[in-house]
């Protein structure tokens, strides 16, 4: 039931995105031919356009690795179906190619978000909550000297 309202949700968000797009491509058509008192609701529209826009890159950020595994996944079933079946060394190379760089990438950003949870003091639920005391430099730098 959960599953449903997500697909629903990504279904009336992306015909939002459209929705806006299409609002900002006509009042742009109309700006050239209006006066300068109507200027307010175009602003608004683009305003709304980008915040619509940037809400959906961020929700491809949050989900970037999850997807780059998808493509690498996709690319080794791929590189498989090459080799055995359709035997086509080149396309093979190349897929297998793209697997392993996708593997590569989304190792990385695994890595690096994990580093920067903790550089962040960044807290979910499922990460341990530890308070640390952090001295200030000047306190530390005095108490090496001395």
């Amino acid at each position: 039931m959960g599953g449903v309202n997500k697909i629903e949700n990504g279904y009336l968000f992306m015909l939002k995105l459209f929705v806006v797009q299409y609002r900002l491509t006509h009042m742009v058509e109309k700006d050239s031919s209006s006066s300068s008192s109507d200027n307010a609701m175009p602003s608004t529209a683009k305003l709304e356009g980008v915040i619509v826009i940037l809400t959906f890159l961020i929700k491809i950020g949050k989900y970037l690795p999850w997807i780059v595994l998808a493509f690498a996944a996709a690319s080794m079933i791929l590189a498989v179906f090459y080799f055995t079946w359709w035997n086509n060394l080149a396309g093979g190379i190349v897929n297998l190619v793209l697997a392993t760089a996708g593997f590569i990438f989304f190792g990385q950003l695994v890595r690096r978000r994990r580093i920067h949870r903790h550089t962040y003091r960044y807290t979910r639920k499922d990460l341990p909550h530890r308070e640390t005391n952090v001295p200030e430099e000047g306190k530390v730098r005095a108490a090496e000297v001395g």
